[in-house]
């Protein structure tokens, strides 16, 4: 087992509507659960290096790349995940409809199927890396930040929302709208947050 300290880009994507989802189709439990497996494999798929799973998480995938040796390829770096980021809704929209005419929807199972929608929570700052194997695991404040991020005061269901460090160094490929917003919580204080609105990325 090893320990590194490194710069990295963490994200979360995680599936809104889950519960309002499984609640609606209870009878079908199991066929609903097989739906937001597909989802999440569907966002993995799409997911290229730079970018790493770190952990399945119910219904969200944690994600993270580090920084390499040079700042060009940090910027590198930042570039493509930018690019990677403005194409996750329509890869996860065009997943709900393809499930919704398959045979997992038979009957009643798809109930509240269009309520499913993709958040993204993004920041960078530092982590540790625990190597078990071939387990990783990251620790740190900047851990628990983007997932405390996760339960926030925006009331739309499609968006990313990025940290001031995130949305300082993330470059997307084209120009889209923003709105800042600001976070706040007992124990790690105020977050200032930069949100794009996936109706406003189109």
């Amino acid at each position: 087992m090893y320990t590194n300290q490194s710069k990295v880009i963490l994200l979360i994507a995680d599936i809104s509507g889950y519960t309002n989802f499984m609640l609606a189709n209870r009878k079908t439990i199991s066929k609903s659960h097989k739906i937001i497996i597909e989802l999440i494999k569907a966002i993995i798929e799409h997911i290229e290096l730079p970018l790493e799973v770190a952990k399945i998480e119910g219904d969200a995938v944690f994600l993270f790349a580090l920084k390499g040796e040079s700042e060009e390829e940090w910027k590198m770096l930042c570039r493509k995940i930018g690019e990677k980021l403005v194409t996750f809704f329509d890869i996860f929209t065009q997943k709900v409809n393809d499930l919704r005419s398959s045979v997992l929807c038979d009957g009643n199972v798809c109930i509240a199927i269009e309520t499913l929608k993709l958040k993204v929570i993004v920041h960078t700052g530092y982590a540790e890396l625990v190597c078990i194997g071939t387990f990783k695991e990251l620790s740190g404040i900047d851990v628990i930040l983007v997932h405390r991020l996760l339960k926030n005061s925006v009331k739309e269901k499609e968006y990313i929302l990025m940290t001031e460090s995130a949305a300082t160094e993330i470059m997307f490929p084209k120009i889209i709208c923003i709105e800042t917003g600001l976070e706040k919580y007992d124990d790690i204080g105020e977050v200032k947050t930069f949100i794009y609105y996936h109706k406003k990325l189109q």
